[in-house]
C-alpha cells in the first residue's frame, strides 16, 4: 500500500491545529486545541519502529498536522474557553498562547539519542511564522531560535516543506495566512544556515491558485516574485472547495460571511486554468498564453520580469 510505505517509519506527535487557515479542515475534524502524546508514548513507538523489518535507522517524520505545535496551548485555558478567534496565530500570535518549542526540542534530541536511530527528519509542514514570532517570554524566544537551527541542521531530509500559499497580502488575508514577508525572512535564515554549514538543502514552498480573493493579476505577480527568489514551483495546487471551511463558504456565496464583503473567486475552468498557468511560467509551451494574458491585464512589465520575451 503506497500510503503506508510513505508513513510506516514516521511518528505522529499530536493532533489538532490552531492555525485556522480558511481553506483547511483540520481544525474542524481534529479540533483547534492541540492534543499531544506523552514523551514516553512517543519513545515507545520509536523503539518499536527500530525493530520493524526494513528499518535502516531513519525516522521519516516526527510531526503532526503542523510540525511545530507540540504541547502548545493557552496559558490561561479559561480565556481560551471563551475565545471566538478562529486562529491563535492570525492576524498575530495570541499573547495567551504558550508557543514554547522547548518540549519539541526535547523530543527531537531524545529520539536521536536512542539506540538504532541514525537520524530523525521532519516531513510535516512547519509554521515559520511561529518560529519568527518574538513575545515577552525570553525563554520561548530563545527556544524558537534554537529550534530553527536544530530543524535546519539536523532534521531536513534534503527538502524542508513550508506553506506560504500566496504572495498577495490581500489573498493571504482571506486565507488567514501571514504576510509573504515572513517567508522571505525565513528563507534568508534557511539559506544562511545552509551556507554556514556547507549544506545543500532545499526550501520547498507550497502555493494555491484560484483561492477566494485571488485574481489573475495576483497570480502573475506571484510568478514574478517567486522567480526572483529562484523558485521553479512544483508543489502547487488549484483551490478545491472542502466542507466546513471558510474558503468554501466564500467560494459558493461570493461573500465573506464575517464582513459581508463581496469577494472575487475564480470558479469556471477557464478562470482557474488562467490562474494556474502562472505557476509554470518556465514551461515554454505556456509562453504565448502568458504573454497574451499579461497584455490583457496591462502588466507588460511582468513579461520582462518573467523573461517571456527571451526566445
Amino acid at each position: 500500500i503506497a500510503a503506508y510505505e510513505m508513513i510506516k517509519f514516521s511518528v505522529n506527535l499530536h493532533r489538532g491545529c490552531f492555525g485556522g487557515c480558511a481553506f483547511c479542515t483540520i481544525s474542524a475534524h481534529q479540533g483547534k486545541f492541540i492534543a499531544s502524546r506523552s514523551k514516553g508514548s512517543i519513545l515507545r513507538e520509536v523503539e518499536q519502529i527500530t525493530r520493524m523489518p526494513g528499518f535502516k535507522g531513519y525516522i521519516s517524520d516526527l510531526g503532526g498536522p503542523s510540525a511545530n505545535m507540540y504541547k502548545m496551548q493557552g496559558r490561561d485555558l479559561s480565556v481560551c474557553a471563551k475565545c471566538k478567534r478562529p486562529s491563535c496565530i492570525f492576524p498575530a500570535v495570541c499573547p495567551n498562547l504558550n508557543a514554547d518549542h522547548t518540549p519539541l526540542l526535547d523530543i527531537y534530541r531524545s529520539v536521536d539519542s536512542m539506540p538504532g536511530i541514525r537520524k530523525s527528519f521532519v516531513g510535516s509542514g512547519v509554521r515559520y511564522d511561529m518560529l519568527l514570532h518574538r513575545g515577552k517570554e525570553q525563554k520561548a524566544n530563545r527556544a524558537a531560535e534554537e529550534y530553527t537551527r536544530e530543524l535546519i541542521l539536523n532534521h531536513v531530509s534534503g527538502r524542508l516543506k513550508v506553506a506560504p500559499e500566496h504572495t498577495s497580502d490581500r489573498t493571504l488575508n482571506v486565507m488567514r495566512k501571514p504576510s509573504f514577508n515572513l517567508f522571505q525572512q525565513f528563507k534568508k535564515i534557511f539559506d544562511a544556515e545552509n551556507r554556514k554549514h556547507n549544506l545543500n538543502q532545499q526550501l520547498i514552498p507550497y502555493f494555491i491558485s484560484s483561492h477566494p480573493g485571488c485574481t489573475e493579476e495576483d497570480m502573475a505577480e506571484l510568478a514574478a516574485i517567486t522567480k526572483e527568489l529562484n523558485f521553479k514551483l512544483e508543489q502547487v495546487q488549484d483551490f478545491t472547495p472542502s466542507p466546513m471551511t471558510l474558503a468554501t463558504e466564500i467560494y459558493y456565496t461570493g461573500y465573506h460571511p464575517y464582513t459581508l464583503e463581496k469577494v472575487y473567486t475564480a470558479t469556471t475552468p477557464a478562470q482557474k486554468t488562467a490562474q494556474r498557468q502562472f505557476f509554470f511560467w518556465y514551461d515554454k509551451s505556456n509562453r504565448a498564453k502568458l504573454i497574451a494574458a499579461l497584455k490583457r491585464l496591462r502588466r507588460t512589465d511582468l513579461i520582462k520580469k518573467l523573461h517571456l520575451d527571451v526566445k
